[in-house]
Parts: structure tokens; sequence; C-alpha cells
């Protein structure tokens, strides 16, 4: 399953520059057809991964796009479930409608699906295991549905199912089924880090169903005046922005192409289920980054803060641009969000690999360039914070605007703090020291991350054991088998291993369970800290 496109990318996520499109100069949104309703009946497509260890798992294979001519570019590792585990056992049929993108099913539960994908999975491969599950039609149809199921666990959960609007933080694989070959092994299976990302730990603890439509690269909106004089890099972001998208775009897609209540045959103006869908924002953050691609000097945005792609003009359009995005769903019926600011760039190893050169001294430059960067998201923060209350003071109760601090939670991360409190607690991170101080803080250094190889390189190896060779030298958290060694903060710069996004889903369940829109019941931190430790891949 794929969608229409079957490009290749051969070039880094954070460089575009590489990439020859025949009429993609001036574009400046990815192009999507609507969804249309099949008459052929929907189906689940169980996605697997091999949880072999070792040179010669079969992963690198698994995330390797098909090259058949009839599902060219499409994932592989996924099964149609089905109702036995004979060999002759049919695909399993759902029963039900899509509604504003989710698949309302009404025959099955959850439990039910995940016993008949996994008949279809072990029939494959006893070492793979499910990961997610999707409503589709066929190998051929490029979209699917998360399923809200009737039979729900939960029925005390005023949140029955999630739209998500971000970015690389909570891309679960979209921009890789758009690029086909990016970010590939060991980024696992499209996510930007080591394993899965904070959604998709949030939707195995509560089964709440995600529409997610969040990119790697992403901004809120997809312009770049910073450079807009400058011929090649108003290219570069013709094309990045095609491959990409903006949460602008995406918002616009969801309100146009999503909203029915019976499958297609019609369209609705409005949302059908107003009470029970929480949309969640978490972007902003490649706004800024966008500046430093390419080698890009980024001292520029600084030296004129307040003109056209200054940072200050950065950070309160990004804010404004979130706001605006919030009204116009609002305007059709939403009424549940949740926003989450952005943690600290300045403390992120984005310090360390981006150019900024003002100075001959190394150490002066990245010291300058961490402050600045702190003192910007501060202000993003701020603004964010300011403008939301004013939203939620305008509209009163016609909407119900809740945050998350995400950038005082990850602080507490990085320094071993209770998440709940400031008390310590041991996380189990491994210090990764760079050489760089984290300034005001004596004994902080910037953290270094794990993995060097960029985000397509593997793919030019012989796809298996030799995959496997390039991705483990160029991992320093694993040993030469694949055998991990240490437990970073960050998986490349600037994203954020899977065992940290294991704790940004802690930190958003309890924000949810604490203002009443789940009932989950939250483990205390060492048990889910050996949770976590579980998952890892």
């Amino acid at each position: 399953m794929s969608h229409s496109s079957s490009l290749f990318l051969k070039n880094s996520f954070l460089c575009f520059s590489g990439i020859l499109f025949s009429n993609s100069l001036f574009a400046s949104e990815p192009i999507y057809p609507k969804m249309k309703f099949s008459n052929s009946g929907y189906y689940i497509a169980c996605y697997y991964y091999d949880t072999k260890k070792g040179l010669d798992n079969d992963n690198p294979n698994l995330m390797y796009p098909s090259l058949e001519v009839l599902t060219f570019g499409a994932r592989k590792n996924y099964a149609w479930a089905v109702n036995g585990d004979s060999i002759i056992s049919s695909w399993t049929k759902l029963t039900g409608k899509i509604q504003d993108g989710f698949f309302l099913e009404e025959k099955y539960s959850y439990d039910d699906i995940v016993t008949k994908c996994n008949f279809a999975i072990q029939k494959l491969n006893s070492s793979y295991k499910l990961y997610e599950f999707k409503a589709s039609t066929s190998d051929f149809d490029g979209y699917e549905y998360p399923i809200q199921f009737a039979k729900a666990e939960k029925p005390n959960s005023k949140i029955k199912q999630i739209v998500l609007f971000g970015d690389s933080l909570s891309d679960p694989g979209n921009l890789k089924r758009w690029a086909k070959i990016m970010p590939f092994f060991p980024f696992w299976n499209g996510r930007f880090t080591d394993g899965y990302v904070w959604n998709d730990y949030l939707t195995e603890r509560t089964h709440l169903p995600v529409l997610n439509f969040s990119y790697g690269g992403a901004k809120t909106d997809g312009t770049n005046d910073a450079f807009a004089n400058n011929i090649p890099t108003s290219f570069i972001t013709a094309a990045r922005n095609l491959f990409t998208g903006s949460s602008k775009y995406y918002v616009n897609s969801y309100m146009n192409s999503y909203l029915t209540n019976d499958s297609y045959y019609s369209t609705n103006q409005k949302l059908t289920n107003t009470t029970e869908t929480l949309f969640v924002f978490w972007i902003g953050a490649n706004d800024f980054l966008e500046k430093f691609e390419n080698n890009q000097p980024a001292h520029v945005i600084f030296d004129n803060p307040d003109s056209v792609g200054g940072v200050n003009y950065i950070y309160k359009r990004a804010v404004d641009n979130i706001i605006n995005q919030i009204k116009m769903l609002n305007n059709i019926g939403a009424y549940h969000f949740m926003i989450l600011n952005l943690p600290d760039i300045g403390k992120t190893p984005a310090i360390v690999t981006s150019n900024y050169n003002k100075y001959s001294d190394d150490l002066k430059n990245k010291n300058e360039f961490s402050l600045k960067m702190t003192e910007a998201i501060q202000k993003y923060n701020f603004y964010l914070a300011t403008s939301l209350n004013l939203l939620k003071g305008s509209l009163g109760n016609k909407i119900n605007i809740k945050t998350l601090d995400i950038a005082s939670d990850f602080e507490k991360l990085m320094n071993n703090k209770n998440i709940l409190n400031d008390s310590s607690y041991d996380y189990g991170f491994t210090k990764m020291d760079t050489k760089y101080k984290v300034p005001g803080a004596n004994l902080n250094y910037i953290q270094d991350f794990c993995y060097n190889g960029g985000y397509y390189k593997a793919a030019l190896t012989q796809i298996g054991k030799e995959t496997n060779i390039f991705a483990n030298k160029n991992n320093s958290c694993v040993d030469e088998n694949g055998n991990r060694t240490k437990l970073a903060l960050f998986w490349n710069s600037p994203h954020p291993s899977s065992y940290t996004h294991c704790w940004v889903a802690y930190a958003l369940e309890k924000q949810l369970n604490d203002n009443f829109l789940i009932n989950t019941s939250l483990e205390n931190l060492d048990s889910y800290k050996n949770y976590c430790l579980s998952k890892l891949n």
C-alpha cells in the first residue's frame, strides 16, 4: 500500500538539493487525491517487524520498498488478518463504516483483531511480531484508516479517537510512505527514531486510534521567507514542502477530504463526532530548524530578529499559524484540543551539528548558539501559552484546550528529575557528554546521539546482513552485533530515542487522565520504566 507517487528519495532528510522534479519548483504543498468509497469492503492490514536479534534479522528487508511493478514502493511488512490459523483461512472483513477518517468497527473488538493479525503473521515467520493495524481495501489502496471499536474496553473515557498534527517527533512512517526509501533502517519502520514514537506507545497502552497527519520536516506552514530571494534555496524549499507539507495543509486536507459519516458516499461540512475526538498539535520546531538546513549559517536569523525570517518573526508566525488552525477546526465542530509546547532545542545535539560560526572560537560559537536558541524557544513557548489563554477566553465554553508543558518534562528527563515533581529519579539514561557545556549548568553537557549513518545510506548496502553491519558500525549505542550498550536521550540529531519517546507518552497519558479525558491506570515510575525498557527493539 502506498500513495500515488513512487519517487525514490536519494538525499538526506535535511538536504533536498539533489532531488529533481519536473513540475515542483513552485509547489508549496504535497497534493493527494480525495478519498473515495470502495465497494470491495474493508479488511485489516497487520504490520509487523522481526524480533530476531543479531546480524541476520529481516528488518532491513522488511523496511525496504517493494520493486515489484504492481506494488512499486509499497512497504512489504504487512499481512492481511485472517479468520483462523489454517492454511486456507479467509481474510477478515470488517463490519462498519468510515466516519471522519476513522473506521468504526461494529462486530470485532480490539483483542479480536490482534488475534486475527497474529494468525496471519505467525504463518510468515515465528519471529515476526505485530506492531500496528489499519483498515484498508487492498494492496493497491493508498489509504488506510485507524480503527475505532464499538466494543471499547474503556467506556468511561471521554475521548475515543485522536487526530494528530505534527512533524518527525510524531511521524509513524508517513514521510517514508511518500518518499519510499527514507528514513531507512535502522530508523524503525519509517519513524525518526530507533523504535516506537510517543503516539505508538500511547495507542498501544490506551487502544485509542490515531489519525496521524505528522510528517518528518513539516512546519506550521509551507513558506521559507528567510531565503526568499535565493533561487537555489527556494528550489530546495519547494522540494522540501512537496515531501513534508505543513500542519496548515493537513488541517485543510482533513477538513476538505475526511469529513463523512457514510464511507464517502457523501461528505460533510462539520465533524460528526465532536465530543469524543481529541485534536493534538505538536509542531513548530522545523519553523526554526529549516533555517539551518544545507549548512546555512545559523546566526543569520538572530542578526535581525524582528525582520522577515528573523527569530522573533519565526516564533510569532509559528504560534499564530497554530492558533489559526485551531480556530479552523473549532469552526467545523472540534472541541477537545491538546497542545504541546517545544522542548529546549538549545540543549539538544542540533546545537552541535548546525553551522553557527560567527567567531573563530568553536566553544564560544556553540555557547552563544545554545543561549540564543534556548531564548527563542522560551519566547515561543510563552507566546504559545499566552495566545492559547486568549483563545480560550474568547471562545469560552465552545472549546476545551489543554496543554502539556513538554519543555519542563524534557528538562526533567535530561536532569534525572522525577517527571511528577522535582525529586531525583534515575531513568537509566547513559551520560553521553559532548565537549560543549550547557550554558549556566556547570556539571551538564549537551548530550551526544547514537546514530550518525544518515537517513538513507544504509539502503545503499546489499540489503540484509551487510545493512545490519553498516547500521551497527554507525551506531555508538550498540556493539557490532547490535546489542544495546547505551540508553541514550537522543537517537540522532535532533530526534529523541524511542526510550525517551516512551516517557513523553507517559507525560501525555497522565495529562489526559488528570483532565478526565481518558480513564487509564498509570503505573508508578519504576513499573513504567520497566515497561519502556521491555519495548526497546
